[in-house]
C-alpha cells in the first residue's frame, strides 16, 4: 500500500516539473466543398435527380416540391450555375422522381411518384429543353413509398420497381411511347422503403435491391433479375435499423456492388458488403450526423474508393465520410454547413472541371444548395496496407 501511494506521489511530482502528457489532437479535415450558388424551387423540395436531360454535355437537376405539387427543371450552364427553373405541375405531394428511357429515343425521361395522389406520371422529353405529361397515371398501389427505373428484360424500354408500404414490390413493364403494363406484385420480407437497382452477382441481368423497415424485420432483400422481368426474392440480410435510404458502392474496389443504408432514427448507416456468392454480410454500422436522411456515394478525393455524402435534416448539415478501401470510413466525418432542413442529395461534375460537386435539396429554405469541390485539396485516409478478411457467411 505504502509503495502505491509513493508510486502515485512521484507521478504526480514528475506530471509538475514536465508537464503531463497532452492528449493526442484528431485532425481537424476542412470541408471539401463550398456553397457556391443556390436555386430557388417550389413549396418543401424533398427528392432531386441529376441527367444530361438536353444532351448538350452540361449535367441538368429536376427537383420535386411535396408542398405545391410541382417538379423544377434547372438546365444546367457547365459552370457550376444553372438557368431558372422551368415548373412543371405534378400530382399530389410528389415525393420521388427517376430518369430513364421510357420511349425509343436517347432523351431521358421522367416518372414521379406522388404520395398523396397514390399514382406515377409519366413525363416524355420533349428534346427541345422541357417535358411533356402523358396523362399517363399508373396505379401500383396502396401507400408508393419509393420508386426505380432500369431496363428489367432488355427490350429497350426501361421499366419501374416500386415500393408498397405493406411487404410489396410492384413492377411495371414498359411497353414503349411512355406507357406500362399493368403491376405484378413481388412479397417481400418486411416493410419495404428505399429502393434501387443492380447486377448484385454479375451475370448480366439487372437486379433490385430494396431496403426493409418494420418490427424486427430491417436489412436488405435482394430481387435476383432472370433478364426477362421476372425475379427470384432472395433472403432478407439482416442490418441497420429502420433503413430509409439505400446507394450503391464497391468500397473495396473487387468489382461487385456493396450496398449502404441510412437509418434516421437510429442516426447510423449500414453497410452490406457483398459476399460474391448472392449473399450480404452486415458491418457494424457507424454514425455520420444526426437524422441522416439520403446518402449518396462517389469518390470525392480521387483515391479510387468511394465515400459518402449524407444529408443531416435537424442539424442542417451534409457529412462526407472518406472511405479508407476496407469497408471502413474515416470518424469524424468532415461537416458541411448548408441551408435549413436537408433532403435530397445528388451529385455530379456540375462546373466540369473534373472534381465531383454535389446538390442538396433545402426544405424548410426552398432552396437548392450547390456545394462545388472548386480549388479545394484531396485529403486521403490512411488506407490500412493490409486489408481485413473477408467474412463469407451470410447475414
Amino acid at each position: 500500500m505504502k509503495k502505491s501511494i509513493l508510486s502515485f506521489f512521484i507521478f504526480i511530482l514528475f506530471c509538475v516539473l514536465v508537464g503531463c502528457p497532452k492528449p493526442k489532437v484528431r485532425k481537424k479535415i476542412p470541408p471539401l466543398f463550398t456553397i457556391d450558388s443556390f436555386l430557388d424551387t417550389g413549396a418543401d423540395p424533398s427528392f432531386i435527380v441529376t441527367r444530361d436531360f438536353n444532351l448538350d454535355g452540361r449535367l441538368d437537376l429536376v427537383v420535386t416540391n411535396s408542398g405545391d405539387g410541382t417538379l423544377s427543371y434547372f438546365k444546367g450552364k457547365g459552370d457550376g450555375t444553372f438557368k431558372d427553373q422551368i415548373i412543371l405541375k405534378a400530382g399530389e405531394d410528389p415525393i420521388c422522381v427517376v430518369a430513364g428511357h421510357f420511349n425509343k429515343d436517347e432523351f431521358p425521361d421522367l416518372a414521379v411518384l406522388n404520395y398523396r395522389s397514390q399514382n406515377i406520371q409519366i413525363y416524355l422529353n420533349t428534346r427541345f429543353g422541357s417535358f411533356r405529361n402523358t396523362g399517363v397515371f399508373l396505379k401500383p398501389g396502396k401507400i408508393p413509398i419509393n420508386v426505380t427505373t432500369a431496363d428489367f428484360n432488355k427490350d429497350g424500354f426501361f421499366d419501374l420497381a416500386v415500393t408498397l408500404r405493406f411487404h410489396k414490390v410492384m413492377i411495371h413493364m414498359g411497353k414503349g411511347k411512355g406507357l406500362f403494363h399493368n403491376p405484378v406484385k413481388i412479397s417481400v420480407k418486411g416493410q419495404p422503403t428505399g429502393i434501387i437497382t443492380g447486377d448484385y452477382d454479375k451475370d448480366n441481368h439487372t437486379d433490385v435491391a430494396v431496403a426493409l423497415a418494420g418490427s424486427g424485420n430491417t436489412g436488405v432483400q435482394i430481387l435476383w433479375g432472370k433478364g426477362n422481368g421476372t425475379f427470384e426474392p432472395s433472403q432478407r440480410f439482416k442490418g441497420g435499423g429502420q433503413p430509409l435510404t439505400i446507394a450503391n458502392l464497391d468500397v473495396d474496389a473487387d468489382g461487385y456492388d456493396d450496398l449502404v443504408t441510412s437509418s434516421n432514427v437510429l442516426h447510423a448507416l449500414t453497410l452490406l458488403r457483398n459476399n460474391q456468392d448472392k449473399t450480404f454480410t452486415a458491418l457494424k454500422d457507424f454514425a455520420s450526423g444526426s437524422f441522416p436522411k439520403f446518402v449518396a456515394a462517389a469518390d470525392f478525393t480521387g483515391d479510387g474508393y468511394p465515400d459518402l455524402a449524407v444529408s443531416n435534416s435537424t442539424d442542417d448539415l451534409v457529412s462526407v465520410s472518406l472511405g479508407k478501401g476496407n469497408g471502413t470510413f474515416t470518424y469524424p466525418p468532415i461537416l458541411h454547413v448548408v441551408d435549413e432542413y436537408p433532403q435530397g442529395i445528388v451529385t455530379g461534375d456540375f462546373n466540369q472541371d473534373g472534381l465531383i460537386d454535389m446538390a442538396i435539396t433545402c426544405r424548410d429554405k426552398q432552396l437548392v444548395d450547390i456545394l462545388l469541390k472548386k480549388n479545394m485539396i484531396n485529403p486521403r485516409p490512411n488506407v490500412p496496407k493490409t486489408r481485413p478478411a473477408r467474412e463469407k457467411k451470410a447475414a
